[in-house]
């Protein structure tokens, strides 16, 4: 099923405010499956899995974080707390990049009259760093050939090699990648004053107006029920 990728903006950022306002256990848990079943519709189903996996794992650890030493359930307790409450935005960020291109991205920002300026910057950024991705690994790769593959025997015998062989063509391929995708904004004409035309049309139907109005109501009902109980509580 597709969606409208200006629903997908407002629900990411909906689910991002609620995500972070509902820190219980329990609501968050709800809005992780709200977001879950969004993902679910959207085609993602093995993400879905993956990260239910994981979500199950931390709150088996926040379950049984009793019995760990007490010197450490403080600190690693509120890492995991952390990682919980960002799952649902992790999930949904990463179901939004996988069904929506950039140039679907770019014509829905240009739709909502977002300024142009946020807009370069945003489509080059997206731009970059699937091309970073693949300089690491190509950078990985010659490592691995010198015989300074990132591996624990290494890091531990040589770091100082390992980070320098690392660190300084990763910086050299980024400088290069970021001149060579501006080069190719300015030549697309994205800095071009002038209205801009896409082959993307945009269309909001009543289906996408009627899940995004489901899924807004239901996020919302989490953080005004949780908002009444807290009131109640106290």
């Amino acid at each position: 099923m597709k969606l409208d990728v200006r629903c997908k903006f407002f629900l990411l950022i909906l689910i991002s405010i609620v995500a972070f306002s509902a820190k219980d256990i329990i609501y968050g848990s709800i809005v992780f499956i709200v977001v879950c079943s969004i993902s679910f519709l959207l085609g993602q189903r093995r993400k879905i899995i993956k990260f239910t996996a994981a979500y199950v794992l931390l709150l088996s650890f926040i379950v049984f974080s009793k019995y760990v030493p007490e010197a450490l359930n403080s600190m690693i307790l509120m890492v995991v707390l952390c990682i919980r409450m960002c799952m649902p935005i992790m999930l949904y960020g990463q179901t939004f990049l996988k069904t929506t291109s950039v140039s679907e991205m770019v014509t829905g920002l240009y739709a909502m009259k977002i300024p142009r300026a946020f807009i370069i910057t945003f489509a080059v950024a997206m731009r970059f760093f699937p091309t970073a991705k693949e300089e690491i690994s190509h950078v990985r790769d010659a490592m691995s050939l010198r015989g300074i593959g990132l591996s624990l025997r290494n890091l531990r015998l040589r770091p100082i090699i390992v980070f320098e062989g690392f660190i300084t063509p990763l910086l050299v391929r980024a400088s290069t990648i970021a001149e060579e995708l501006s080069a190719a904004s300015i030549t697309r004409g994205l800095d071009n004053p002038a209205p801009r035309t896409s082959f993307i049309k945009l269309n909001i139907t009543f289906r996408d107006t009627l899940l995004t109005l489901i899924f807004t109501v239901a996020l919302i009902s989490v953080l005004l029920l949780r908002t009444t109980v807290g009131r109640v509580m106290t």
